[in-house]
């Protein structure tokens, strides 16, 4: 696998466009956490009642429901990761565009490891965005946070491995249509497509139930909600089922949706001329 990698970032070395929108990426991440803080602060200075603001800014932050907060934040319902995918939907078109994938498999790269390659890149991006969350919650757990005891800063922190499960079988589900379409734009715009079509598949078309099965839905269900005490105490009488834990049938599911991703991306380079 190093040798792989070795190959992939010798790709990228000199490919300026992709260290741009890899900045771009991790700044918007950045600036989206931190800008929660400040949004709060706004809101207390506009609303007058400081105090309460100032109390829910501190359990927002707080030790462990920060974990699961921000996963919630930079996960699939705001859309900062589609950067990511992006790149996905690049690396593996511009593999087609200049020929560089023909070029691997005739100078003894098989079909396996070229894939193999890839996957192993976007894992190494999905782990290095997962990484930047850690460090954002530290930091903002740090600085709002009453009990720093490592039961309190290490607790859900399941959260932030369903964060990595969620964004790389995202970026897996962006590199078969890379792999499908070829081309960077038919990829983008086949993306933006079923972004709109699943949600009117689950809400129009198919059976209830069912929705929670189809892939963007199954990597969006990993962290499907903000928790604080605060949002617990004022929803108390409410029925409302607050997501407590990370459970395994949601990661299973979205793992079960990745390895089909990738047999589909394996079978299409197979049989495909290149």
């Amino acid at each position: 696998m190093i040798r792989l990698l070795k190959i992939e970032f010798k790709k990228l070395v000199a490919y300026k466009a992709f260290w741009v929108m890899l900045i771009i990426y991790l700044v918007l991440q950045a600036v989206m956490i931190f800008s929660i803080p400040g949004l709060i602060d706004w809101a207390a200075d506009k609303s007058g009642n400081r105090t309460y603001f100032r109390l829910f800014k501190a359990l927002v932050f707080n030790f462990p429901d920060i974990w699961q907060n921000i996963a919630y934040v930079a996960g699939g319902r705001i859309f900062i990761k589609v950067i990511l995918g992006i790149i996905a939907i690049i690396i593996i078109t511009n593999e087609y565009h200049f020929l560089t994938v023909r070029s691997n498999i005739i100078n003894g790269l098989s079909r396996s490891e070229f894939l193999a390659g890839k996957l192993g890149l976007l894992f190494l991006l999905a782990f290095f965005s997962t990484v930047v969350l850690v460090l954002s919650g530290l930091y903002l757990g740090l600085m709002n946070s009453v009990s720093t005891t490592a039961s309190d800063i290490f607790g859900k922190m399941s959260f932030i491995a369903g964060y990595l499960t969620e964004l790389y079988t995202y970026l897996i589900f962006c590199l078969f249509l890379g792999i499908l379409f070829k081309k960077t734009g038919l990829a983008l715009i086949a993306q933006v497509i079923y972004m709109i079509i699943e949600p009117i598949l689950k809400y129009k078309v198919l059976p209830d139930g069912f929705g929670p099965y189809l892939p963007i839905n199954a990597m969006n269900n990993i962290v499907q909600s903000p928790n604080t005490s605060l949002i617990k105490l004022k929803s108390s009488g409410f029925n409302f089922d607050f997501q407590e834990v990370v459970s395994l049938a949601d990661v299973g599911l979205c793992i079960g949706w990745a390895i089909l991703f990738v047999l589909f991306s394996w079978i299409l380079l197979k049989k495909r001329n290149l």
